[in-house]
C-alpha cells in the first residue's frame, strides 16, 4: 500500500509472481542506505547544482523548495521498494534547430540496482549503483515523426553532456 492507503495494481501483479531477489553488496561501495537500514542522506550538493543548471538551460520554473519523495518500484531493483526522487523544476522548453520540446518536469533521483541475472523466479541485483544521482527529464507530448523524435533525443543528450 502507498502512503494514501491504496494498492497499485502493477504492484499486485509483480507480487503474485512470487519472485526471490538476491542482492550483491560490497563493503567499499554499499552503505546502510542501500541496504534500507538507514534513512537517506542529504542530496549531493554538486548533483543538485547540476540539476538546477539543467533546469535553467531549459528555462524551466524552479521549485522554491525541494523534498525527497518516494517513487514506488515494483521490480526489486531497489531494496526499499521505492526510488528516492526530488522534483527540481517544471514547465520548461527546449529549443534547438526547428524543434520546440516542452519539458514537463526535471527531477533529481537515484539510480536503481543493476540486474545481473534472472533464472526462473530468482533475480540477482548488484547494489553498487544505488544512490548514484540521475537527472530525469520528462517531456510533454511530441508531435514529431519517430525519426525526428530520435533526433530530439540525441540532441538533448548532446546538450546535456
Amino acid at each position: 500500500m502507498s502512503e494514501l492507503g491504496e494498492v497499485d495494481p502493477a504492484a499486485i501483479w509483480e507480487f503474485r509472481k512470487h519472485r526471490t531477489f538476491i542482492y550483491e553488496g560490497y563493503y567499499d561501495t554499499t552503505c546502510l542506505v542501500e541496504l534500507d537500514e538507514e534513512p537517506p542522506h542529504d542530496p549531493d550538493p554538486e548533483s543538485l547544482e547540476v540539476a538546477l543548471a539543467v533546469a535553467m538551460m531549459f528555462n524551466a520554473k524552479i521549485f522554491d523548495e525541494v523534498y525527497v519523495m518516494r517513487k514506488t518500484v515494483i521490480d526489486g531493483s531497489n531494496t526499499s521498494g521505492f526510488q528516492r526522487t526530488m522534483l527540481i523544476a517544471h514547465d520548461g522548453l527546449a529549443k534547438f534547430f526547428d524543434y520546440k520540446v516542452p519539458i514537463q518536469t526535471i527531477a533529481l533521483e537515484e539510480d536503481a540496482a543493476r540486474k545481473i541475472e534472472e533464472k526462473g523466479d530468482t533475480v540477482v541485483y548488484r547494489l553498487d549503483r544505488l544512490g548514484i544521482p540521475l537527472i530525469e527529464i520528462s517531456t510533454g507530448i511530441l508531435t514529431y515523426s519517430p525519426q525526428e523524435v530520435m533526433e530530439v533525443a540525441t540532441t538533448l543528450v548532446i546538450a546535456l553532456r
